[in-house]
């Protein structure tokens, strides 16, 4: 999708820019100046909008729907390029072969320390809820860390001056390899709504993809096996975090942590951790993301001379006072003067069902 001619540059105040990156808010500008809502309302779309459920809404919000668009062009353009379909005529499957249905999914993902819109992200979902366990899948589980394992890693990096980077799998279960058990060993999907594809074409997944029951163990087992053949082994009962002792090709020992496609790497020697990531990133497609300031949605303040690491959630925390309108209210110690009685003449006449439920 081609984005919108921007006015030649239009000069924009601080506040008027809600994403990271300068092409973004030209664009978000020209579409924003259409609505009838006030700059400061839409520049805090990102506190105060839940992702779209579905691609009705996401279509609806005048100020996103340029980037939602783009990035489902962006995603089936690259499944296509990455050989994850193969089409075929829904007239020339076999009868016994079940057709299941997908979608796109939306997520505004935010900045965990600004709260700014960092992208526009969708992924094609298939409708694995319709599928059968011992049919379409043998078994689903798929292991990621505890959330007592990450403090850990996170503690010991602080106590033992540890370099801790973390790197990003893109579209992470197309990388991964098959599990066997797929029905015939085919999954047949229709297109998702809102991609222009002809009425009788189907696709055949080459591949894991989310929604697949499957697909997030598959990605596991992937890198179970990948890491299995570099001499590391899984810490106990831990399937999702790997040690390895050094020697070798690695000088100095490694802790690796998967939580689906966020990972974290942990090693004393810089050097042997850009030593590691480089090989690991030939055989996986991803980002290397450097050192650790964001993890799961919070942020990580480290600091190196005390040996110590702050997990934060500011931004989390005002998005939830903002939806609850105490965001710029003042705190007190109780929430009534002492000695305040309250009687039913004081309830209101009138109870809205909306705020009610919000509460």
């Amino acid at each position: 999708m081609g984005e919108p001619d921007c006015g030649g540059g239009v000069e924009m105040a601080s506040q008027d820019r809600p994403f990271n990156d300068s092409q973004r808010n030209e664009v978000w500008h020209v579409f924003a100046s259409q609505m009838i809502a006030g700059y400061e309302e839409l520049a805090d779309i990102d506190m105060l909008e839940p992702d779209p459920p579905n691609r009705q809404a996401a279509m609806k919000n005048v100020s996103l729907r340029p980037f939602w668009m783009q990035s489902e062009n962006k995603e089936m353009e690259d499944l296509n390029v990455k050989g994850c379909f193969k089409k075929w005529k829904r007239s020339d499957l076999e009868p016994n072969y079940c057709v299941f249905g997908s979608l796109f999914h939306y997520h505004i993902k935010c900045d965990a320390t600004t709260g700014q819109i960092t992208n526009c992200k969708v992924h094609l979902v298939v409708m694995g809820h319709r599928m059968t366990e011992g049919e379409d899948y043998i078994y689903a589980f798929a292991p990621v860390p505890h959330s007592t394992s990450a403090r850990v890693i996170i503690s010991l990096t602080a106590a033992l001056d540890l370099e801790l980077h973390s790197c990003d799998l893109a579209q992470a279960f197309i990388q991964a390899d098959s599990l066997e058990g797929w029905v015939n060993g085919l999954i047949f999907i229709t297109p998702p709504k809102g991609w222009g594809e002809q009425e009788d074409v189907v696709y055949e997944c080459q591949c894991p993809l989310y929604g697949i029951p499957d697909s997030a163990r598959a990605i596991n087992k992937t890198l179970d096996a990948r890491f299995e053949s570099q001499g590391f082994h899984t810490a106990r009962f831990e399937e999702s975090i790997w040690i390895r002792k050094a020697g070798g090709d690695y000088e100095h020992d490694m802790l690796v942590s998967a939580h689906i496609d966020d990972m974290l790497m942990a090693c004393a020697s810089l050097d042997t951790l850009e030593k590691f990531k480089s090989t690991f990133l030939t055989r996986f497609e991803g980002t290397d993301e450097g050192d650790v300031t964001t993890y799961l949605g919070g942020e990580l303040i480290r600091d190196r001379a005390n040996r110590t690491i702050t997990y934060r959630q500011s931004v989390y925390a005002r998005k939830i006072l903002q939806i609850y309108g105490a965001w710029d209210k003042q705190s007190v110690c109780t929430p009534l003067e002492a000695g305040t009685l309250l009687t039913k003449a004081d309830s209101p006449s009138y109870v809205d069902p909306a705020l009610h439920r919000q509460y």
